[in-house]
């Protein structure tokens, strides 16, 4: 069997749906006996999806691809050729709720990960929106099956899209725990200081900076309460690549009372990822809207405290191992911070209760069951 995937509709490695394309096929790579795998990929993205061996073969495009509307219509027209030349039993697409084809000639599986769009007021702009509402239900109904990566986001896609839930699949993203584990603290932070303006003691946000989204600017707000109340040393350290409307994140921050307290460090790289959750006193995830959340699982199996928002997938990923907040509320987010920094044993309550969470998400059960599901359409359109 031969499945062409798709890894256009990704951030060049900069965002969770990248990642998820990473790892999972990583994994997909490292099943034996598995069907003959071919990467739709850019040129300057082979490295980047591409994992190492001979079992992922790259099919290459240039760069011209990167323009959104020559992309879409790329799919359109140019995927299904594709399709029918280099034979394809079945066309995996692991964006597909950002990239998909009407028509293919080969049976499709496609990972639709949420519709957060259509829960977070002007997440985007209005021609967006537009495609968003109007095609993307219709481009996912043309799917063989659909996979997700929360029970939240298939409630989502079944109602947004009209499909039956037989037709949805769940299956939940990993952490990698060879690279996301408990580290010294001290070593952790030693690594980080010559690299980015940070120092200790800090609360940690890893999220792209997307307003109003991410949700930054409560969380600065909710920050800046704790510190006038509680005088609390630490920082916060807000990792992430600037997107929609960050300048609003930015202005927020120069405003605060605490702005020599509140850092923006950039994309951070992935080797950094581990020290920099290891290092947190508290790692806190605001959003208003996630299909999955994996910094949540990260931070938690590098044995940081989390807390988070209790709203879409996050309490369901987070289980009992974070504290929850409502991330409309400034002054819940900061009453659950200041509680779990000043109370010692919930701390380490939280710590071990999320190593324990983490251990139950696999890269690995992700991808046989992303391949379970891809020999099942195989097997039901021969």
């Amino acid at each position: 069997m031969r499945v062409g995937i798709d890894t256009f509709g990704a951030d060049g490695g900069k965002s969770g749906l990248s990642q998820y394309i990473i790892k999972l096929l990583q994994q997909l790579a490292l099943i034996p006996n598995g069907p003959e795998f071919e990467v739709i990929v850019y040129d300057d993205e082979k490295s980047l999806f591409i994992p190492p061996g001979d079992k992922m073969a790259p099919i290459c495009f240039s760069k011209r691809l990167h323009n959104p509307l020559i992309n879409l219509a790329w799919h359109l027209v140019g995927l299904p050729r594709l399709c029918q030349k280099r034979g394809y039993d079945v066309l995996f697409l692991p964006a597909a709720n950002r990239r998909a084809p009407f028509w293919l000639p080969c049976p499709s599986v496609g990972t639709v990960h949420d519709f957060s769009s259509t829960h977070v007021e002007d997440k985007y702009d209005k021609a967006r929106m537009f495609f968003i509402k109007r095609y993307t239900p219709v481009l996912i109904r043309r799917l063989n099956m659909v996979l997700t990566v929360s029970e939240n986001s298939k409630r989502d896609i079944v109602s947004f899209c009209g499909i039956p839930e037989e037709k949805v699949v769940v299956t939940p993203n990993g952490v990698d725990l060879e690279v996301y584990f408990p580290q010294p603290g001290n070593s952790a932070l030693e690594r980080l200081q010559a690299k980015y303006a940070i120092r200790s003691p800090y609360i940690l946000y890893v999220s792209r900076i997307e307003h109003p989204g991410k949700n930054h600017v409560r969380l600065i707000n909710a920050f800046s309460q704790l510190k006038a109340k509680t005088k609390i040393p630490h920082q916060l350290v807000i990792a992430g690549t600037p997107w929609g409307r960050a300048e609003e994140v930015y202005d927020t921050a120069a405003r605060s009372q605490y702005t020599e307290d509140i850092s923006f460090i950039g994309f951070v790289d992935g080797s950094d990822l581990p020290s920099l959750y290891g290092a947190a006193d508290l790692f806190v995830f605001p959003s208003l809207y996630e299909g999955f959340g994996m910094p949540i699982l990260e931070a938690m199996a590098c044995g940081t405290p989390v807390v988070c928002s209790n709203v879409s997938s996050m309490p369901e990923v987070a289980g009992d191992a974070a504290l929850l907040f409502d991330p409309y509320d400034e002054d819940d987010i900061c009453r659950v911070m200041e509680e779990t920094l000043e109370n010692d044993e919930l701390r380490g309550k939280l710590v071990q209760k999320g190593i324990e969470r983490s251990g139950l998400f696999s890269w690995a059960n992700a991808a046989h069951k992303t391949l379970e599901v891809i020999y099942q359409v195989h097997k039901d359109n021969t």
